[in-house]
């Protein structure tokens, strides 16, 4: 499938020399009169490696024939990942490598979508907010704000957040998956 480079988001998967690469960020630049560009920084999906391409405004790029699937975050044992498609129940055991940059927001019963290639699990994308429950913080300290404050919290996947201070423990927090950001 053929796409224009304005097209290519965050995300998109790119067939470039027979290789597979995710766009992990995309910036624009429009030098005055001169044609813009697409910086595009990629991650090999079978190699890991990460590389940088830079297109002209207007070339048209391969986008590979990725599926996405609904499924649900089971477990992990060691280094691999279980995942279950809604459709057909089946099982997908997924490397560490493959996923690295979601683990941190993964836990147990998590609704998600498995990025399918010729039938193999490339990539995890997350919902863009997950709600988790706060397992340990320090308490808040009260004080006179022009702005209200954040204090550290581990949430119950493990990953350290910054929330507000108003949170306790085994209270809520959402956690957007784009940003880390915590409210």
């Amino acid at each position: 499938m053929k796409i224009d480079t304005s097209d290519a988001k965050k995300w998109v998967v790119l067939k470039v020399d027979g290789q597979l690469y995710k766009i992990v960020d995309t910036s624009h630049t429009h030098m005055g009169r001169g044609g813009a560009t697409y910086n595009f920084r990629v991650k090999n999906i079978v190699t890991g490696a990460t590389n940088s391409f830079t297109y002209k405004a207007g070339t048209i790029l391969e986008k590979a024939d990725v599926a996405t699937n609904s499924a649900v975050y089971l477990y992990n044992s060691g280094d691999t990942y279980s995942f279950m498609e809604h459709d057909t129940s089946e099982i997908h055991e997924v490397s560490e490598d493959k996923i690295e940059d979601v683990i941190p927001y993964l836990k147990e019963n998590l609704e998600l979508y498995l990025m399918i290639y010729e039938g193999n699990v490339i990539g995890v994308l997350l919902p863009p907010t997950i709600t988790y429950k706060i397992i340990e913080t320090v308490p808040g300290i009260r004080g006179d704000r022009a702005q209200a404050g954040k204090k550290p919290a581990k949430i119950e996947s493990g990953l350290e957040v910054q929330v507000p201070l108003h949170k306790s423990e085994w209270d809520t927090v959402s956690v957007n998956t784009t940003t880390g950001e915590a409210s």
